[in-house]
C-alpha cells in the first residue's frame, strides 16, 4: 500500500473517531471503537517513519493522538473529539 493510500485511510479512521467514538459506533457496522483505535495506531505506525517533508507535524500528531486515546478512554468524548479534529484539520491526506 502506498503512503498516499495509508494517509487516506488514516484520515478516514480519524473522521470515524470524531463522528462515532467512543459510544456512537452503530451495531450494524463492522467497526467498533476498539477496532478503529487499533487501526489508527497501526496506520500511524506505518505513516510516521515514511514522512520526509512534514516532519514538524509528527510531534503534534503524536501529542494529539495521545490526548485523543486518553480522553476517550476516560470517557471525555468532547476532549477526544477535539484532539481528533485537530489532527483531521491538518489535512493529513496531504502529508509527505
Amino acid at each position: 500500500m502506498s503512503l498516499s493510500e495509508k494517509l487516506a485511510d488514516f484520515a478516514g479512521s480519524i473522521s470515524i473517531a470524531i463522528t462515532n467514538a467512543p459510544d456512537g459506533y452503530p451495531e450494524w457496522t463492522y467497526t467498533s471503537y476498539e477496532q478503529n483505535m487499533a487501526e489508527i495506531r497501526e496506520e500511524w505506525a506505518y505513516i510516521k517513519p515514511r514522512l520526509k517533508r512534514d516532519l514538524e507535524q509528527v510531534a503534534f500528531i503524536d501529542q494529539k493522538l495521545a490526548e485523543m486515546f486518553q480522553a476517550y478512554d476516560a470517557g471525555d468524548k468532547e476532549a477526544g473529539e477535539a484532539a481528533a479534529l485537530a489532527i483531521y484539520n491538518l489535512e493529513v491526506k496531504k502529508l509527505r
